[in-house]
């Protein structure tokens, strides 16, 4: 029987591998933080007794991650945690299919980042991947809970237990809004657009007027879920807003209407967008074959006019425009006046697998980062006078390698691990409007009343396999805008049927009905 399992399990992680939503760490380095007195955990370890742990994340190694991590377990061992780290790095691309592959074949290790917005904790749970860590948050957890708001810690439970520590770095009312190129508008003469139409005029006039050795393509992977693509910038432009799309396939709004996504309106305005783009030649005409690594390429060169999302930095914007200021990155939302919504409770965090041996060792290290600012600027900044120097109480100067792209030899990342409370900001080349946007609290912003949702798709298991496994074959271009909606949706709709749709959608709305009546 337990063979059985794990070989079920093996087949349901290597089916649901996602296309994903691309580089998760699109911020430039951020805010601040005060020190925090050493962990509680320090002074009951045995410094004797360290317990290396693996730590699994995608991306690329830093040139100098060796190095730093020499530091960073020199610090662990100082400070009496009893424990040691090793990173292990997944290129983006391959991400989802190495990380399935090692968690169906019980591969040893300890701790790995999860998306909520490409793959959700919840779908590793009901593969039975996930440990429950919640008697070592209580009992080695004080710096994770005083750093990370209650309600959102709260999104990191099922059944009241905890499988997920969240990464509190970013606000989550920023989705819906992308950054604009200002010295683009004022090279072509343009005004900042405020619908999807001026959007496209413009972009149109910079492809035509381009002067750099590349084509200002909409840089991003293909995708189906616009909440993972930000394509969800186009939804406070439809008269159904406030609405969010949870888990790739539901659409939730906040009268607690579910419907399956794909089958809405909505959906068919996103792909004509899409493919109005598409068709213009302002996407790529590999867009469904692209690699993450050519995406980033793109966006590091400065050779863009609009990022779905935020990020960029002023290294990039001067690489096209040698006089780029900060200032010429813009923040646009269409319909300003309306709602600000928080579609999850929050975007990254990171889990223990099930097979691991040292759950307690993992929960100790994500606490001691937080435990001060010294650790969680060796851990995410690297050595201090080697990588980068400090700027007053929030700010950071990276030191740059003129051999490394004139990037610096060491950067950890924020969006993986990190926390606004320690996040320090670049205060020459990170983009203001960006860190307002996403390092500041909204006031204004309120939650979907599906934030805080989990979805179970045990009962469904092997449906939910299957329509993910199909939408991204068959719904992942026309949204893409690669196919024309009206000649494609008809056969990929019925593809989805077949797959088992309506009966993961009918679950998926049970369940929500049940979730809304436990919070009244």
């Amino acid at each position: 029987m337990r063979k059985s399992y794990a070989t079920l399990l093996a087949v349901v992680l290597a089916l649901s591998t996602l296309v994903g939503c691309g580089k998760a760490d699109n911020a430039s380095p951020g805010a601040n933080g005060e020190s925090n007195a050493s962990s509680p955990n320090a002074e009951n370890a045995n410094a004797s007794e360290v317990v290396k742990i693996k730590y699994v994340v995608p991306g690329t190694e830093p040139k100098d991650y060796q190095k730093v991590f020499q530091k960073v377990n020199e610090k662990l061992a100082a400070d009496g945690v009893g424990v040691a780290v090793e990173k292990i790095f997944i290129p983006w691309d391959a991400w989802d299919q190495k990380l399935n592959l090692m968690l169906s074949t019980g591969e040893d290790f300890d701790l790995f980042h999860v998306m909520q917005d490409r793959t959700p904790f919840s779908n590793y749970y009901t593969r039975g991947a996930l440990a429950d860590i919640s008697e070592e948050i209580e009992k080695y957890g004080a710096n994770l809970k005083k750093n990370i708001p209650e309600d959102i810690f709260s999104g990191a439970t099922i059944g009241g237990k905890y499988y997920i520590v969240p990464s509190y770095w970013v606000e989550m009312a920023s989705e819906g809004q992308f950054n604009i190129r200002r010295d683009i508008l004022r090279e072509n003469h343009l005004q900042e657009p405020a619908t999807p139409a001026e959007l496209i005029s413009a972009w149109e006039t910079v492809m035509k007027n381009w002067k750099g050795k590349n084509k200002p393509y909409l840089g991003t992977r293909a995708d189906f879920d616009p909440i993972n693509l930000h394509t969800s910038i186009l939804h406070r432009t439809y008269d159904t807003f406030p609405f969010t799309v949870k888990d790739k396939f539901f659409y939730v709004n906040q009268n607690g209407e579910v419907k399956s996504w794909i089958e809405t309106d909505e959906f068919k305005k996103d792909a004509a967008f899409m493919y109005e783009l598409y068709t213009k030649g302002i996407t790529n005409p590999d867009i469904l074959v692209m690699k993450q690594e050519q995406v980033d390429a793109q966006l590091d060169s400065g050779e863009w006019f609009v990022r779905l999302g935020t990020g960029g930095s002023l290294n990039g914007l001067q690489k096209y425009n040698p006089d780029a200021t900060v200032d010429d990155i813009g923040v646009v939302w269409f319909n300003p006046e309306k709602e600000y919504l928080r579609p999850l409770s929050f975007k990254n965090g990171n889990a223990v697998p099930a097979n691991s041996k040292h759950p307690e060792a993992a929960v100790k290290f994500m606490d001691w980062m937080l435990a001060s600012q010294d650790n969680y600027d060796l851990v995410q900044y690297g050595i201090e006078g080697e990588h980068y120097t400090k700027d007053g109480d929030k700010g950071l100067k990276p030191i740059r390698d003129p051999n490394n792209n004139n990037n610096p030899r060491y950067r950890g990342s924020d969006s993986q691990n990190g926390n606004v409370n320690f996040m320090r900001f670049d205060p020459e080349s990170s983009i203001p409007e960006n860190n307002k946007v996403l390092f500041e609290p909204n006031p204004s912003a309120v939650n979907s009343i599906a934030a805080n949702f989990i979805f179970d798709p045990t009962n469904v298991r092997t449906e939910y396999t299957n329509i993910l496994s199909e939408a991204s074959a068959s719904i992942t271009p026309i949204y893409m805008g690669v196919l024309d909606y009206d000649k494609a949706f008809t056969e990929a709709l019925d593809k989805m049927k077949k797959a088992g749709l309506d009966k993961v959608v009918a679950e998926y709305q049970k369940q929500f009905k049940e979730y809304q009546a436990s919070q009244q």
